[in-house]
């Protein structure tokens, strides 16, 4: 299955990249597995072709209960158990990348101390669609070592 959407979140001077899947009723979210790279483009771009790789399988969609238990593989594995905690003591940066027919779109968002998106800072790359793998990674690694607060 082609991939359309992988998501690299960006702290503490290393990278989180999970596997997307997708659910019966089309929603997208992050599973196992988490492969967690350093701040290289060999890491990076590695991490990323075993993302590509995995795709986006297919999982039932969860029922509210399970929704409310459900555990983000980010977070387990950072060894934090909140959003709040992943974000409190460290800037965190989220690549979103969407690969359409058209093109290739990185979305680029900070999350707040709470966790949560800071649309104001929100800014996107777009790239031709037949943009090698390498190159989208390598723009995604210039914003990195632009913003000195994600170096450490």
């Amino acid at each position: 299955m082609a991939v359309e959407t992988a998501t690299i979140i960006v702290r503490q001077g290393k990278a989180y990249l999970s596997v997307t899947a997708q659910t019966e009723a089309g929603v997208f979210m992050g599973t196992e597995p988490v492969y967690i790279a350093p701040l290289t483009l060999e890491a990076l771009v590695a991490a990323l072709e075993k993302v590509i790789a995995a795709g986006h399988p297919r999982i039932p969609h969860p029922t509210p209960e399970e929704w409310r238990r459900l555990k983000d593989p980010v977070l387990q594995a950072a060894g934090v158990k909140s959003w709040r905690a992943f974000t409190q003591h460290s800037a965190v940066y989220n690549y979103t990348i969407d690969w359409s027919e058209q093109a290739v779109t990185v979305y680029i968002m900070q999350l707040d101390h709470l966790g949560r998106a800071e649309y104001a800072s929100a800014k996107k790359m777009n790239f031709p669609k037949e943009t090698p793998l390498r190159t989208i990674v390598e723009a995604i690694l210039e914003d990195v070592h632009s913003r000195p607060e994600l170096q450490t």
